[in-house]
């Protein structure tokens, strides 16, 4: 990794990051460990922030490419905190959303084709919207490619929809 991060450019180290993290092939700590021992090795300057923002009291590394440029997204600092991977029980339905943007009551997902390939995963989605929706949140998808292709019409989107929750 600290080989790698001298030639890689910010966004595949992160996502290089990532896919460690969520495979368990290593830990926070570990690359912590290793960016603090190498002051000096080139590409270190460049992964040490992206380790030190995955510090694991705050950070859910991103299962998939797709919940990757959601969460970018989300980082933007026009938008409020979220929580990644929050729970939700229902006396209907238990659900963990990708994002949750508690001042707006607002549940963001990552819709990707690979989890929604069959007609009872569609029909699950509606459920857990259907009950979001009963409670009083707003549930908005983005798909992969309008995440990859359209970010800022993503960030519209999300900002237009906080300001509407928030006048409410």
């Amino acid at each position: 990794m600290v080989t790698l991060a001298r030639d890689l450019g910010v966004s595949r180290l992160e996502a290089l990051v990532d896919s460690l993290l969520a495979r368990k092939t290593c830990s926070v700590a570990e690359l912590a460990r290793e960016t603090g021992l190498s002051d000096g090795v080139p590409g270190i300057p460049k992964l040490r922030p992206i380790v030190e923002y995955r510090q694991p009291d705050a950070y859910q590394p991103p299962l998939s490419e797709l919940e990757r440029l959601l969460y970018r997204l989300l980082d933007s600092p026009l938008l409020p905190s979220y929580e990644r991977q929050m729970p939700f029980r229902y006396e209907n339905v238990d659900m963990t959303v990708d994002a949750y943007i508690r001042p707006w009551r607002l549940i963001v997902e990552g819709d990707g084709r690979r989890w929604h390939t069959r007609n009872a995963d569609h029909e699950r989605d509606r459920r857990r919207d259907n009950e979001a929706v009963a409670h009083g949140l707003v549930v908005l998808r983005f798909t992969y490619q309008m995440l990859r292709d359209g970010p800022s019409e993503c960030l519209d989107t999300l900002l237009r929809t906080g300001r509407s929750r928030s006048a409410s």
